[in-house]
């Protein structure tokens, strides 16, 4: 019986070499291992029909669109990996079998549901964690790769070290922020793995993970009766700053995209600075042209 493991195994020390984050390499791998587990075969003999059965299967289990997509760009880049090692012929997986799935805003969370959430964080650094996503915009993998020395108390700033896409950046403290990190900070006990901002409550030894965040906020979200992530709480740092005046340029910088692209996006968030530039515009039109 052929075995696909040894390519399964190439192309993760490939994304290891490009860098590519631990949780990534590790869910390209259990999406690998899922496609060839009824399919134990050379990638070489794997078909078109064969991702159409897969795509079916899953479409059967009523799997959410963006879970199948998921699943199929994983499955896409191991093929692209091979075809430039000329190892396949060619990449079985078609953009016909991306199911369709709509776009949906992010969500920014409220005032009421801000207090509601943090009045759940009886513990400082929980506060200071998830009050860096929401007043500096960091991301999960951001906040777990934090270090003390990445914080320049003097001009209240953050280096965010090897973000997404590998590129570092700059980030601010407010007060508020500042002064959470601070509280936290006095109360890190000894023995934090990497010199890390935030730790492991429980096993302090042990390094914070993303999937451990990100099981703590669905905890706190659902202990305060709303629905919140740490996606929600970058989201509603973007469309604050939005509300407020905040140019996009600035946003891009501030959240790390590569394009205003990508923050543009949150503009259609704002539905208070759209009505405040109506408003403004209109008292002009109005002046001009009586009815």
């Amino acid at each position: 019986m052929a075995n696909p493991q040894p390519s399964i195994k190439q192309f993760r020390a490939y994304l290891e070499r490009r860098h590519y984050a631990s949780h990534t390499v590790e869910s390209y791998g259990l999406d690998l291992h899922l496609f060839f587990a009824n399919r134990p075969r050379l990638p070489a003999t794997i078909t078109h029909q064969d991702v159409e059965d897969f795509v079916e299967s899953h479409h059967m289990q009523n799997l959410a669109p963006t879970t199948i997509n998921r699943r199929l760009y994983a499955l896409k880049h191991f093929f692209d990996f091979l075809l430039e090692k000329r190892q396949v012929l060619g990449n079985p997986v078609k953009p016909s079998h991306f199911a369709r799935e709509g776009r949906p805003l992010p969500r920014a969370l409220t005032v009421a549901q801000i207090q509601a959430l943090f009045a759940q964080m009886k513990h400082p650094m929980d506060r200071a964690l998830f009050g860096l996503m929401l007043r500096c915009g960091l991301r999960v993998s951001e906040a777990v790769a934090l270090r003390r020395r990445h914080i320049d108390w003097d001009q209240c700033a953050l280096l965010i070290e090897q973000g997404k896409g590998r590129k570092d950046r700059r980030g601010y403290l407010c007060p508020e922020a500042a002064e959470m990190l601070r509280e936290a900070l006095a109360l890190r006990p000894k023995g934090v793995p990497g010199d890390a901002v935030f730790w492991n409550r429980k096993r302090p030894t042990v390094p914070l993970s993303d999937k451990a965040i990100q099981k703590k906020i669905e905890r706190l979200a659902k202990a305060a009766g709303i629905e919140a992530s740490c996606h929600s709480l970058r989201h509603t740092f973007a469309s604050n700053l939005l509300e407020h005046g905040a140019e996009l340029v600035a946003i891009k910088d501030l959240l790390g995209h590569t394009t205003v692209t990508a923050s543009q996006r949150y503009a259609r968030l704002s539905n208070q600075k759209v009505k405040e530039e109506y408003l403004r515009t209109m008292k002009k039109v109005m002046r001009q042209t009586k009815v």
